[in-house]
């Protein structure tokens, strides 16, 4: 069976559907591109290597190495939780790929979704598995006021970088002199705002304070998430066998692209950008296309049936007073803003997730938004079965099952994992000793 995908049909994790493929055991000695047809050829020289992200222009601080330095301090830091013992490593823990771990991540209490790896981020044009967030910023915020996350409020954080010296001098450092805090009429210890229930103690607080004074809070709140996602943006891969390989492809060197990949794995590059058409979907150099598609994934008992996915994401996105045309962008008249209201809402958006990067996605397992699966293998077999009963939304009629037999699997499985990067600096995946370089 032969299927040709578009790029928004296949699936959020990895596999199209594909064909067999009867490749020998070592592809690159079959022919000086690899045994690849002339278009496969040019596809694989497409997947590398990955260049460093385009600074986001509504993030002021988003080149800046300082709000990096900064970003890294409060990424690690547990005292922008309400409880003073959640930070943003808990649930992207650079030792377990910047995910958790866990098909749904817990803090202080259990999120809905898994909690996708932070690698490349910097890439992505939307954020969270439904885009709700359009920029690294926008996302670093939503976590610190969840309830069932950080448990923080943007009150009680604005408090604690105003009464922290380290936090103080970190934030002054980047945006001027913090306000004065210290009348409680005006600023009480608690609040934020929470519009499905403005009964709520915090909001209520909240609601109290005059405008210009929750102003002055949220732009504390946004300062800080801006560092973070300047920190967020300097997560970049290394260099993988699989660039090595596309680099001595374009080469012509048949001996180096045999030192970079396995034939098990060369085989797998071959289905990815072959009959398999995955690179519609995990394109470029990025192995992903930033957009949302179906995976055909059926129920799990630890999920809810209701999550509508990207559906929500735009309703979510578009109603943010932290999007990119918000007043809190630093460029609320440009490209990204500009995307916002192109977004059309309809049903075909039910049950549709992000497409994640692929690269080090070895490293960051369970899969899929709900942590449906444990290990690769057990991604590409669901690929190869396709006989899961769709929870929401609807399968396109080419996502059939694959005549795959047990070697076809672990070639693509071999690919995916040459996927992961050499070490990069250690520096970054620890937080820093003080809050400025």
């Amino acid at each position: 069976m032969r299927r040709r995908l578009p790029p928004l049909a296949c699936s959020f994790l990895l596999l199209s559907a594909c064909q067999d493929d009867p490749a020998g055991d070592s592809a690159s000695a079959a022919s000086p591109l690899g045994g690849l047809s002339d278009e496969e050829f040019e596809l694989a020289l497409d997947l590398g290597p990955l260049g460093a992200p385009t600074p986001d222009p509504t993030n002021a601080q988003a080149a800046n190495p300082t709000a990096a330095w900064f970003g890294r301090y409060l990424f690690f830091d547990a005292r922008l939780s309400g409880t003073g013992t959640f930070s943003c490593a808990t649930c992207h823990d650079p030792a377990l790929g910047w995910g958790d771990g866990l098909p749904l991540s817990e803090a202080a209490g259990q999120t809905t979704r898994h909690a996708p790896s932070l690698w490349n981020v910097g890439h992505q044009r939307w954020l969270f598995w439904d885009g709700r967030c359009d920029s690294l910023w926008c996302q670093a915020i939503a976590p610190i006021e969840a309830a069932h996350e950080m448990a923080g409020s943007r009150l009680a954080l604005a408090h604690a970088v105003a009464d922290a010296p380290d936090l103080r001098a970190g934030y002054e450092a980047l945006y001027g002199p913090l306000p004065d805090l210290s009348d409680p009429a005006r600023f009480p210890a608690v609040g934020r705002p929470v519009p499905e229930d403005p009964d709520h103690p915090e909001a209520l607080a909240w609601a109290s304070m005059d405008p210009d004074d929750q102003d002055a809070v949220t732009a504390i709140l946004v300062g800080v998430s801006k560092a973070i996602g300047a920190f967020e943006a300097t997560l970049q891969t290394g260099t993988t066998p699989v660039d090595r390989y596309v680099a001595a492809l374009a080469a012509g060197d048949a001996s180096a692209m045999d030192a970079a990949l396995s034939a098990s794995a060369q085989r797998g590059l071959k289905r990815f950008v072959g009959d398999g058409n995955c690179h519609l979907c995990h394109a470029g150099p990025l192995l992903s296309n930033r957009e949302f598609a179906s995976a055909g994934l059926g129920e799990r008992p630890w999920l809810p049936l209701d999550d509508t996915g990207r559906y929500d994401g735009i309703i979510a996105l578009q109603a943010s007073d932290f999007n990119a045309a918000g007043r809190w962008s630093d460029a609320p008249d440009g490209e990204a803003a500009g995307r916002i209201d192109r977004l059309s809402l309809t049903s075909e958006q039910l049950g549709l997730f992000k497409v994640p990067s692929l690269r080090n996605v070895a490293q960051s397992p369970p899969y899929m938004h709900g942590g449906h699966f444990d290990d690769l293998t057990a991604v590409v077999q669901h690929y190869v079965d396709m006989d899961e009963e769709l929870v929401l939304g609807h399968l396109d009629d080419f996502m059939l099952p694959l005549d795959w037999d047990a070697q076809d699997v672990a070639d693509v499985v071999a690919f995916l994992e040459a996927m992961t990067a050499e070490p990069i600096d250690a520096a970054v995946l620890e937080p820093p000793d003080r809050p400025l370089p």
